[in-house]
């Protein structure tokens, strides 16, 4: 807190706050405490205004309502190979779902998202994913989560996606060579 308090008097940019947040966020991983790290990770609120920190004692992370983003400044890269980790998959799975929210992440990310979903099993939370109204609701590449599906098994989410997404080649190859 009193290095954001310092940061603002001195007008520092952006960059340098999600610098301030970084930092903030390797020393809460060095404690062990890897949510509040991850939340450090993936700030995604506006640029423009910097106020009103609200503490959370239970998690030891600052929080706030409205601080530069770290998310889109901070190399994806930096933070997945801190929680690439299985233990910390579900950290991974948090800053994944944040990047493709804010429409920053790409085809490998994709993969590591399906791929932490099938490695939990969490059929809720990829059908979520993937079951997206229209077109320009996807934060993914569409043709890369129907190869990983395919690969791990999920026929008909790949099925499902081929289909509502016009991808007749996928779906008629997932028809004739995976569903029996």
């Amino acid at each position: 807190e009193m290095a954001i308090n310092l940061a603002k008097s001195q007008h520092l940019d952006s960059d340098g706050l999600a610098q301030i947040f970084m930092q903030y966020g390797d020393h809460l991983y060095s404690k062990g405490n890897h949510d509040g790290a991850v939340q450090q990770y993936i700030r995604s609120a506006s640029d423009s205004c910097v106020h009103e920190l609200e503490k959370y004692t239970d998690s030891d992370a600052i929080w706030c309502t409205c601080l530069p983003r770290t998310i889109g400044k901070l190399e994806p890269s930096y933070v997945i190979r801190k929680f690439l980790d299985a233990q910390r998959i579900h950290n991974l799975t948090a800053y994944l779902q944040t990047l493709h929210r804010q429409s920053l992440a790409n085809a490998d990310h994709t993969t590591l998202l399906l791929n932490c979903y099938t490695k939990l099993k969490d059929s809720s939370k990829l059908e979520e994913f993937i079951k997206t109204k229209s077109e320009s609701e996807v934060h993914f590449d569409v043709e890369t989560a129907i190869k990983v599906l395919r690969q791990a098994g999920y026929y008909s989410h790949a099925l499902y996606l081929a289909e509502n997404h016009a991808h007749h080649e996928w779906y008629l190859k997932i028809q004739l060579e995976d569903i029996k």
